[in-house]
């Protein structure tokens, strides 16, 4: 049975929820034969964001920006949010009506020659259009939180971790309590410190099943000798079951190459769990290419996993599954199961 959890979290890049925030300028290029038209996609625009776009042309061209609506009925349209003309320079703005795709448009059928169209665009998110965009993204992302507790959940028992997000009061990484909160703080921090998103991503990852890992040594009384020690363990664990080898590889190596980015990190949460300190990184990079590390676990994560896993551990053995301590795991489950006594048919009297 293979055991698969998809990487499943992105780093959440908030925007501010008050005042007035504008992005930096974005170009792109399009080149549009004679007789044809072409799009570029916008995803996910926010309700009520002002997008500004410049528009340079090297000859006459028409550019329109379109709602999904518009688009799909193209070239008939019913409102478009801008439609116009240009042989050189051309400026507009609209507003969202609504959070969606949205679509610019190069439309150059008419044409008997070549356009080349350069545009730049720049947003600027108003309050409301902020507090939107951060309600969605944090709710999207408590839907990913989620979905990690079920994957977990398919494979192994435990007590269930409600799990929320939100801006903390403090510069905390996660706040411990009746639930488990990750603070959108250490995510923005992690983004600005690594600078790269997939990176920051595998940060953040090792971090959540980390807090995962915490609380199934406290449901499973596995009575670590060393906790910090110890859980780092249990964390690379639970990644290789999940085949997220390369995420929890990468993000030691990482924290290794650069220990400056822990340093920076660790000074401003003071968390002795997040991140992880270059000295765990080492250990943590360590079991990770251990190919003997997942079968040394399995009789602590055994009694844990779901009899379904279990079967079908039976059934299709992983390398790192030890078939001596499922079997006598699955044998002692049924030993353990209430066994009904036999059904006694009640025979009919003989009559006299």
């Amino acid at each position: 049975m293979a055991i698969r959890l998809i990487a499943f979290i992105g780093v959440i890049w908030l925007l501010p929820v008050s005042g007035f925030s504008e992005s930096s300028p974005a170009s792109f290029s399009l080149d549009v034969p004679p007789g044809q038209w072409k799009t570029i996609r916008l995803q996910n625009l926010p309700k009520d964001l002002v997008v500004g776009i410049a528009v340079t042309s090297n000859g006459m061209v028409s550019v329109g920006f379109l709602s999904p609506s518009d688009h799909s009925r193209f070239p008939r349209l019913n409102s478009p949010l801008f439609w116009g003309q240009t042989e050189s320079k051309l400026g507009f703005s609209v507003v969202i009506p609504q959070q969606s795709d949205y679509y610019f448009v190069v439309d150059n059928r008419s044409g008997t020659a070549s356009r080349h169209v350069t545009f730049s665009t720049q947003a600027k998110v108003t309050e409301a259009a902020a507090q939107a965009l951060f309600n969605e993204r944090v709710r999207k992302v408590e839907l990913q939180l989620k979905a990690l507790e079920e994957k977990l959940n398919q494979t192994f028992m435990f007590d269930p971790v409600l799990i929320q997000v939100k801006r903390c009061q403090s510069p905390l990484s996660f706040e411990r309590g009746e639930k488990l909160t990750l603070c959108l703080q250490y995510a923005q921090q992690l983004m600005r410190a690594f600078q790269d998103t997939t990176q920051a991503s595998d940060a953040l990852v090792y971090s959540l099943f980390q807090e995962m890992a915490r609380a199934f040594d406290s449901q499973w009384n596995l009575g670590s000798a060393d906790f910090s020690i110890d859980l780092d363990e249990l964390t690379t664990v639970l990644m290789l079951t999940f085949r997220l080898d390369a995420s929890v590889r990468a993000y030691s190596q990482t924290i290794i190459n650069q220990p400056g980015l822990s340093a920076s990190l660790v000074e401003t949460f003071k968390d002795p769990l997040h991140p992880l300190t270059t000295e765990r990184a080492e250990r943590v990079l360590a079991w990770a290419t251990n190919p003997h590390l997942l079968r040394s676990w399995q009789s602590h994560l055994v009694p844990h996993m779901q009899t379904r896993v279990l079967h079908q551990l039976k059934a299709h053995p992983q390398p790192w599954s030890d078939l001596h301590i499922i079997e006598e795991e699955l044998a002692a489950r049924d030993r353990a199961l209430p066994h009904e006594p036999p059904i006694r048919e009640q025979k009919d009297k003989i009559k006299a």
